[in-house]
């Protein structure tokens, strides 16, 4: 039978699995190209934008 520190462990590592899961987000494929906000030449453009462009748009809608 088990004691409350197995139970504890047991229900902390389900939660740290969980979590863990629920943190993982694919990495969306870039492209090279021009950005169509700033216009910069970018080695890594997810959805048309730079890296800087997408930041500071994130940043806004918070």
């Amino acid at each position: 039978m088990p004691d409350n520190i197995d139970v504890a462990v047991e229900i902390s590592d389900l939660h740290l699995e969980r979590s863990i899961r629920a943190a993982r987000q694919p990495v969306p494929v870039g492209v090279a190209g021009e950005c169509e906000t700033c216009f910069e030449d970018s080695k890594r453009l997810i959805g048309g934008r730079c890296a800087p462009c997408r930041d500071r748009a994130q940043k806004r809608r918070r």
